[in-house]
């Protein structure tokens, strides 16, 4: 990796919650609200949007560790502000804190972990987890 980013610097991702972001299982709604999952799926995306562009041709960031509160809902149509923040740097790690504010209110809060891998060596090692081979692409 690149030097990274520095401790501090910052990302913003606006999102206005759809009804495919709503908490549901199974298919099913469940409440008519941002669900945790879409939640988590835009904190990495947030976070990574700090590491990519450190990245080094034949390396890929991946997670590593996640941490999150999710306090208050938010209703479908409206919008949250994700914000991440670089607490840790390191040669092959990158930690954000990340804020969701729905107006003033933070409603969710919690830190994603990105490890920086070698992708050849990564594919390799997803490669032999596999339980049967797979068909070539």
């Amino acid at each position: 990796m690149r030097v990274g980013p520095p401790r501090g610097a910052t990302a913003t991702l606006e999102v206005t919650v759809t009804p495919d972001m709503a908490a549901s299982f199974d298919g099913e709604q469940v409440h008519p609200v941002y669900g945790t999952a879409a939640l988590v799926g835009h904190m990495e995306q947030v976070a990574r949007s700090m590491l990519v562009p450190h990245l080094e041709p034949g390396e890929e960031g991946v997670g590593a560790g996640l941490d999150v509160v999710h306090r208050a809902p938010v209703p479908i149509g409206e919008t949250v502000v994700l914000t991440a923040t670089v607490a840790t740097v390191g040669p092959t790690k990158l930690v954000c804190e990340v804020l969701v504010r729905h107006g003033a209110a933070i409603v969710a809060r919690g830190s994603v972990e990105q490890r920086v891998v070698e992708l050849d060596a990564f594919r390799a090692d997803v490669a032999a987890r596999r339980s049967r081979p797979q068909a070539a692409v």
